[in-house]
């Protein structure tokens, strides 16, 4: 069976990457921190968060002994920590300051590789410190990167769909093997089996010449597939099985340490649980709210980890046994909200799953009300930590927050990035926004309830939590729109962030490459540049060109997207 042990809610934004060590399980989310949690107890560590990018955080990954974590951003650098004081070690940056979707580090620990925006993969030595080699890999965003269990050879995979075989030990600019097709759409993850082939020295191969690995990865295509990669004598990939079961991009992939099962994550809202040898299904772990993007097996493979757009991380106890899947009843709707897993061999018998730990929301003030230090927790809350400082100094309380413009902001309070500026004036917005349809949903339900006859007041609070979100709509229709249809769509939780321009923060309609590595709007990035700014929207960098390549895969996600649904 599966059940879930225990919900992290400690994220301000996305959770886009987990990693176990034997005794901590780290996360680095889109609010550009980076949190370690105790193994079994799941108590966030004293040196937690760890801070030290200024951009959302991809990906993390420790060490094989578990002593140093790597963690990689959009900021273009790499921090390696020691995974129990959480001291910030050291700092590696991208030879071109571009930002870095994927780290990992090699079986030994002796290489550390990232993978770039620009198609790059950048190798360090990962005890000097000192770079071994920039690899020109790819034409687009690499978002996968793994070393064989023997740490020589490095396997990378790109928006593109294509997959490419490298020397894993110096990182010779020679690709050896180049799989031209490996996911339609892009390539979002993939991992080598620890033990299968030439990985499990218990297990001669009959052949001694011949030597190779199980890869699994996953993309845009909803698949999984698993790979035999032959590194000797010759090179080559050949398909062993595709892995069906998801019906959105699958997002994730990982193998536990003994290579006995996978899992993998989708934008589905699902994560599964797989035997890699037989392509069994063994678990479907439903009840995300958004989509999961992430998922790790702990060391002794206890536990699954998923991480989520909705900013939590969810721990699963695993054991031996059948899938499990959501069963809705009564004891879903109390006021603490329980999952309900079932055994789908005996469905009468129905498993609670322990309760989610995530605080409730508490209800805010009036925006007009609100004291510095109120201003200053929300600017924490949008990951915009820097500004706290300013904000202070300037004693900016709710009704100033109220006040400013894009002009105060960049002149008087220095804010010179256009994106943080940007979401400042989102967030002042949809706190106004909020508090309006508050206030007029409170007097619609005064007015209703002013009309009810005597007898059916005792009655009104069970009859406003039945029908209150229906009536609300009505009301709204009634009322006529507020905002625009892509406003509202990107408002949309079930829109991933990816679809959304940078600078305008609304649904790509058509989407382009800048040459910062960055994806935008054609209009909004053609606006930025018309008005003379040769700087990069997201990391303010100098662009080292103006030219701006269609995102045909992206567009692509997102028509598809909106026109299947998920």
């Amino acid at each position: 069976m599966a059940t879930l042990e225990h919900t992290i809610a400690s994220h301000a934004s996305d959770v886009n990457w987990v990693a176990f060590s034997s005794t901590v399980l780290a996360s680095c989310s889109g609010d550009k921190t980076v949190r370690l949690w105790e193994v079994g107890t799941w108590a966030e560590l004293p040196c937690s968060p760890l801070l030290g990018h200024s951009y959302p955080v991809h990906c993390c990954c420790f060490s094989s002994f578990g002593t140093q974590l790597a963690t990689c951003s959009t900021d273009g650098t790499i921090n390696l920590w020691g995974s129990k004081s959480g001291q910030r070690l050291t700092t590696l940056a991208h030879p071109r300051n571009n930002g870095m979707r994927t780290v990992s580090f090699s079986p030994d620990s002796n290489v550390l590789v990232a993978g770039s925006v620009d198609g790059t993969l950048v190798l360090w030595d990962a005890y000097t410190k000192e770079m071994l080699s920039v690899i020109e890999a790819h034409d687009t965003s690499i978002c996968a990167c793994a070393f064989t269990p023997d740490g020589n050879f490095l396997l990378s995979g790109s928006m593109e769909g294509n997959m490419k075989l490298w020397d894993g030990r110096y990182g010779n600019n020679k690709c050896l093997y180049y799989l031209a097709e490996g996911h339609d759409l892009g390539v979002t993850c993939c991992v080598f089996s620890p033990t299968f082939g030439s990985a499990n020295p218990d297990n001669p191969l009959p052949d001694t010449r011949l030597q190779y690995f199980m890869l699994a990865s996953c993309g845009a295509d909803m698949l999984v597939k698993l790979w035999d990669v032959q590194v000797s004598p010759g090179y080559d990939m050949r398909l062993r099985v595709n892995l069906q079961g998801h019906s959105a991009t699958v997002n994730s992939c990982a193998f536990t340490p003994d290579g006995k099962r996978l899992a993998s994550g989708s934008v589905d809202r699902a994560a599964i649980v797989w035997n890699p040898l037989t392509g069994e299904k063994l678990y479907m772990l439903t009840g995300h709210p958004r989509c999961v993007t992430t998922v790790a097996f702990s060391l002794d493979a206890m536990y699954l980890a998923t991480g989520c757009m909705d900013r939590t991380v969810r721990i699963w106890r695993l054991a031996d046994g059948p899938a499990v899947i959501p069963v809705q009843d009564a004891a879903s709707k109390t006021e603490s909200p329980t999952e309900m897993l079932v055994d789908v061999d005996n469905a009468a018998a129905p498993i609670t799953a322990q309760k989610t730990t995530e605080p409730p929301q508490p209800k805010r003030k009036p925006l007009s009300d609100w004291s510095v230090e109120q201003v200053c927790d929300w600017l924490r809350e949008k990951g915009l930590e820097q500004h706290v400082q300013t904000f202070r100094e300037n004693e900016i309380d709710g009704s100033e927050l109220k006040q400013l413009t894009n002009e105060t902001l960049s002149k008087d309070l220095g804010i010179a990035a256009l994106g943080q500026r940007n979401k400042i004036l989102r967030g002042i917005k949809a706190l106004e926004e909020s508090e309006s349809s508050t206030s007029s949903g409170q007097a619609n339900l005064a007015a209703l309830a002013s009309a009810l006859p005597p007898q059916l007041m005792q009655n009104l609070p069970a009859l406003v939590s039945t029908f209150a979100p229906s009536l609300m709509a009505n009301m709204a229709q009634s009322e006529g729109p507020t905002v625009t249809t892509t406003q509202a769509a990107a408002a949309d939780d079930k829109v991933p962030d990816e679809y959304l321009c940078p600078i305008s923060r609304e649904i790509m309609v058509d989407p382009v490459i800048a040459s910062d590595g960055y994806t935008y709007e054609r209009k909004s990035i053609e606006s930025w540049l018309h008005k003379g700014k040769m700087t990069s929207p997201m990391t303010n960098a100098l662009l080292p060109n103006m030219n701006l390549t269609p995102n045909r895969m992206l567009k692509m996600l997102i028509q598809r997207h909106f026109g299947g649904g998920q």
